[in-house]
């Protein structure tokens, strides 16, 4: 099929060819676990009659300046709304001139909206902000905390990681990478919890459960600079938000315009409580980025290492083992 014909389809015609896929998550057992329950309702609705399961909102965003020319950009954002204590799931579609072909370069990503409830979100802020204290009194293992001196804008954010440490920065002969003669605190009870929450929510799959996470803590004006996470970690991973929404950007190349400013093909925003997926194209084809962010927010990411880059002497934990 020729691009011309399929920007011109019809939304039924696209439904019909398959273009489309709509998912709905739904949520867990009313299994508790410490504070945290496992479903993040106790209340169900019935689902509504006479609906369109196939509902479909399309967002067309203008065009970027000069340099995203070769960019046919529009975001399709599939939205479905089934039950009260259920969570929305979001795709979306940007194509992009890769290589002579126009590419869905967010194929593969996914945006969970609705996962942990303001009361969640509130025990697992305090609970980091407590780390982060522990972490400023050097309770914490060695490369376990990091909060750099803010040399200028953008730069310096805090970062807490578990189950390995990774090496962002090459310097004194260390290269990029997970280091592997460094054992790292394990994954605390309250994110193997938050883990479960991502299973029984049908956004994990059980083949792929985490066995480290990073926290980002980021004041007014942090960002994270474009990159395609380190293949040390195999995909999908997952990134919660919390405090604050923010946008992340994406894009086959992103150009950089100024100090913590980016501009790329396609920007989404991230609701508290929710979970970005990151998978195929999304992962590994566009580059993503957080631009200056504006209030504090914190985010944390689970993903899984690949076994041949596990520090050595790493050992499974036994509750993540399903």
């Amino acid at each position: 099929m020729h691009l011309l014909e399929f920007l011109t389809l019809t939304r039924g015609e696209l439904l019909s060819k398959n273009w489309l896929k709509l998912g709905i998550t739904k949520m867990g057992s009313p299994e508790r676990y410490d504070h945290i329950s496992w479903i993040g309702s106790s209340k169900k609705q019935e689902i509504e009659k006479n609906k369109k399961k196939n509902t479909q909102e399309f967002i067309v965003e203008e065009k970027l300046q000069s340099n995203m020319k070769n960019t046919k950009f529009y975001i399709d954002e599939r939205n479905q709304r089934v039950l009260t204590g259920f969570c929305i799931k979001k795709d979306y579609v940007c194509l992009e001139r890769i290589n002579r072909r126009f590419v869905n370069i967010l194929d593969g990503l996914e945006l969970h909206v609705g996962i942990f409830n303001s009361m969640e979100q509130k025990e697992i802020v305090q609970f980091i902000y407590d780390l982060q204290n522990r972490g400023r009194k050097n309770e914490l293992g060695d490369h376990t905390y990091s909060e750099p001196k803010k040399w200028m804008r953008g730069k310096g954010r805090v970062t807490i990681q578990f189950g390995c440490c990774y090496n962002y920065a090459e310097k004194n002969g260390i290269p990029l990478g997970i280091l592997r003669n460094v054992i790292a605190d394990p994954i605390p009870n309250l994110f193997k919890i938050m883990i479960k929450r991502l299973i029984t929510s049908h956004i994990l799959p059980i083949n792929c459960v985490p066995d480290s996470c990073i926290i980002n803590i980021y004041e007014p004006g942090d960002c994270i600079p474009p990159h395609i996470d380190s293949h040390d970690f195999v995909r999908p991973f997952y990134i919660v938000s919390f405090l604050s929404e923010c946008n992340i950007m994406f894009g086959h190349k992103l150009k950089i315009v100024g100090s913590s400013e980016f501009i790329g093909s396609a920007s989404i925003p991230l609701p508290v409580g929710s979970v970005l997926v990151l998978n195929g194209n999304g992962a590994d084809l566009a580059k993503h980025c957080i631009p200056a962010v504006s209030c504090k927010r914190i985010s944390v990411t689970f993903r899984k290492m690949d076994k041949a880059k596990r520090p050595f002497n790493f050992k499974l934990d036994s509750d993540l083992q399903i």
